[in-house]
């Protein structure tokens, strides 16, 4: 169901209100670690961004414009309106380098896990939609996407 100490909060919640007690979390390792472990990014010099919820994500973009080039960036991507391409032109418009290293991460600890390396410009030119779907993607929605600060 996700990693229930990042995003999936919301749905620990719903499932307490159904059955109207406690509900005991046990976390594994997140997929968050996991991407910082294959990014070489380490955890202190890194915002980490939740984008895979429900509601407004307004504060989560504004800390990803933020952050992005000064601190290494590990975000969930909200499928499929924030994608990582989506992610990628929202910070080049914002003013981000295009040249910054982008990793994307799909299906973490599973068999078919892939790695795709980037940069921001031309992972945000992979888009030209306004309200992307699903097919308007090349990722799945077990993404994490790893911006790597500047290195200037």
């Amino acid at each position: 169901m996700g990693d229930p100490n990042h995003s999936g909060y919301q749905f620990v919640g719903k499932v307490q209100r159904v059955v109207d007690r406690p509900v005991r979390i046990i976390p594994g390792i997140s997929a968050l670690q996991i991407a910082a472990s294959r990014a070489r990014t380490p955890m202190e010099a890194t915002t980490f961004v939740t984008l895979h919820k429900s509601g407004e994500i307004d504060d989560a973009l504004t800390r990803i414009r933020r952050d992005v080039g000064t601190r290494n960036l590990l975000i969930l991507p909200r499928p499929f309106d924030w994608m990582p391409e989506s992610i990628a032109a929202m910070l080049c418009e914002a003013g981000a380098n295009p040249e910054l290293e982008t990793l994307v991460f799909e299906r973490l600890t599973h068999e078919n896990e892939s790695r795709t390396q980037s940069t921001l410009g031309a992972l945000a030119s992979d888009t030209a939609v306004a309200e992307p779907t699903r097919e308007d993607t090349d990722f799945s929605d077990l993404s994490v996407l790893a911006i790597r600060q500047s290195t200037m």
